[in-house]
């Protein structure tokens, strides 16, 4: 090579855009263009000498040795895309050409490489492939076509609204989703895109693969190179078939919420009125034009107003109020009373805006029913009470019976044995503690009898002073063993240490815990287990009487301190009883200003009953 070619081989060197450097073999840098020094920060002078891994990141090393061996042995490496480190530790994307270089013989001397920066063009790729993937995931279907109307781009929501595929459609004339009354239509789109008019919000209609068609609200841009001259056009259309129908449906409705007997009204949540129907006008009085924009208190009375409040706030929490009597205010100021229903109103993104009310005028309806319901109430009543009156008659005069005459028949049996017989001592004892338990019976029974009347007329004596519940208790308790001890039943207690004082008649309260226990050891079973417990709660003391007897049917729980009433009043049954006990332990409790209340797991599982009586004030306090 002469010198003048030699140098002017070095200036286009020089001169080129894109970065040309040489090493030798063992990778030494041995010449840098101009461009090098642009792509890299390098000068030439700091460069060439050093060697290329200069410019190689660390990641990249094996990559770039594997390269250099391919050329070593005489390859030729084009395009290959790949990163390089700048003086600042930048990297860059780069385009490689990587050739031998050769002596005269033919020996390999080194390496040339030419490097060309991709990254901008990597940039515009990835920005068409972002872009690429946003049109090809749309929700509306987004297509191409050139200026004779060939398909060149259709993405998937175009394969799901049309049917073709991409595969199918790309190449075809876009007449293959227009109908035929339709060309004249495509054609003059066509010739407002070639004069570069954007043509947009069109409502058409296109045709599927299946021939059906379908409505599509469509806009059309043209598409330019880059001279800016325009070759297509770019379609993105949506499906409004949905739409369509719901327009046509919101129609239909709005015909049927004018023409219906009933009142419809709309409001927002602040309680304006945004719709009012004919029928709305007839009943109420105000037409259309005055009520619409008005506040929902146009006819609501002002003792109503806390409801329509209540409403309101239901119905912004997404609450349904259905078939609501209420009363509604006329324009002329009368009342009309008005079944309502009253639901929310959402937007499209699911949010309550406002409410709609359906109102029926139910005036003559109430009256009916209420004249109806008085009758059928009466009607009832008197028979409920007829028939409670002749069953609690039978069933007391039978008990009443039963329970007399069973002590009685005891009393004068022995006291006959005692006249016409003769008995030795014991004997003789015996008929005597026979005749006086029979007696203490009746004497019990005629008691409650009389306790019964006198709590019903009012003149159940009670005598309040400052005592201790836990006396009450020890002699109640007391009076009780004899008869738990007969049945091998345990008697549980836990009873405060400390005076529990109430204002109360010991008398009483000794009557109300003797019944609870008599009625606990009657109840349960031999070797069963009965509870007493007395302790402080707050402000009252509480007396608990629990058994592992027989237990409470849950419909008979919530009659069990009716006077009378007993869980089986039959002749038959396996306890004795009036059914008067816990009528006045309910009753002496009241009086005490406490509480009493049962409790059962179901028959079977025992029961507790539970009395609370407010605590004595301490001596000299303020009342």
């Amino acid at each position: 090579m002469t010198h003048d070619a030699a140098a002017r081989l070095a200036a286009i060197v020089d001169s080129s855009d894109d970065a040309i450097y040489s090493t030798t073999v063992d990778g030494t840098i041995t010449s840098w263009n101009r461009a090098a020094e642009r792509m890299f920060g390098w000068p030439a002078v700091a460069a060439i000498g050093r060697h290329a891994s200069l410019i190689v990141p660390p990641e990249r090393r094996g990559e770039d040795d594997d390269v250099l061996a391919r050329v070593r042995r005489g390859d030729v490496v084009e395009h290959l895309e790949t990163v390089r480190l700048t003086k600042h530790s930048e990297l860059i994307d780069v385009s490689l050409s990587i050739a031998p270089m050769r002596d005269g013989a033919g020996q390999i001397v080194g390496v040339s490489s030419i490097a060309r920066d991709v990254s901008e063009r990597r940039r515009l790729d990835e920005a068409r492939a972002h872009l690429a993937a946003v049109v090809e995931s749309a929700d509306e279907v987004i297509l191409s076509k050139n200026l004779e109307g060939t398909i060149t781009s259709w993405n998937r929501s175009a394969e799901r609204v049309f049917g073709w595929s991409a595969a199918e459609a790309i190449g075809r004339h876009i007449t293959l989703i227009v109908p035929d009354e339709r060309h004249a239509e495509e054609e003059q789109v066509l010739a407002r895109i070639r004069g570069g008019e954007h043509v947009g919000s069109v409502e058409t209609m296109r045709m599927t693969k299946d021939r059906r068609l379908v409505d599509v609200a469509m806009s059309v841009s043209p598409v330019r190179d880059s001279l800016g001259h325009v070759v297509g056009a770019s379609i993105m259309a949506r499906d409004i078939t949905e739409r369509r129908h719901f327009d046509e449906t919101r129609a239909r409705l709005a015909a049927i919420v004018e023409s219906s007997e009933d009142v419809i009204v709309s409001k927002n949540l602040d309680g304006i009125i945004t719709s009012w129907n004919r029928a709305a006008e007839r009943m109420f009085g105000w037409p259309a034009a005055e009520a619409v924009g008005q506040p929902i208190m146009l006819i609501i009375p002002a003792d109503r107003r806390a409801e329509e409040e209540g409403v309101l706030a239901r119905i912004r929490r997404g609450e349904h109020i259905a078939h609501f009597d209420t009363v509604r205010r006329t324009k002329g100021g009368g009342l009309v009373e008005v079944s309502v229903t009253v639901s929310p109103v959402r937007d499209s993104t699911g949010r309550i805006v406002g409410a709609s009310k359906i109102a029926r005028d139910i005036t003559e309806r109430r009256r009916i029913e209420e004249e109806r319901n008085q009758l059928l109430t009466r009607e009832r009543l008197a028979r409920e009470t007829a028939e409670a009156a002749n069953r609690a008659k039978d069933e007391f005069l039978a008990v009443v019976s039963h329970e007399l005459r069973t002590p009685l028949n005891s009393v004068f049996g022995w006291a006959r044995m005692l006249q016409s017989v003769e008995m030795d001592a014991a004997s003789r004892e015996r008929a005597v503690a026979a005749i006086v338990r029979g007696a203490a019976a009746q004497v019990r029974l005629v008691e409650d009898l009389l306790d019964v009347s006198r709590m019903a007329t009012g003149n159940l004596r009670i005598d309040l002073q400052r005592l201790n519940l836990r006396e009450v208790v020890d002699a109640a308790l007391e009076t009780v063993r004899p008869a738990a001890a007969a049945k091998a039943i345990e008697i549980a207690t836990h009873v405060e240490g400390a005076p529990v004082t109430v204002l109360g008649a010991a008398d009483r309260l000794q009557q109300v815990l003797w019944n609870l226990l008599i009625n606990a050891v009657k109840f349960t079973p031999r070797q069963g287990r009965v509870y007493v417990g007395l302790r402080r709660a707050a402000d009252d003391a509480e007396l608990t009487v629990s058994d592992s007897g027989e237990g409470i049917a849950a419909e008979v729980l919530p009659h069990i301190f009716e006077r009378f009433r007993q869980e089986d009043s039959s002749s038959t049954r396996a306890h004795a009883g009036l059914g008067l006990g816990l009528a006045l332990v309910r009753h002496v409790v009241e009086a005490h200003g406490g509480s009493v209340r049962a409790e059962s797991p179901g028959k079977g599982k025992g029961a507790t009953f539970v009395v609370r009586l407010p605590l004595a004030a301490a001596p000299g306090a303020a009342t």
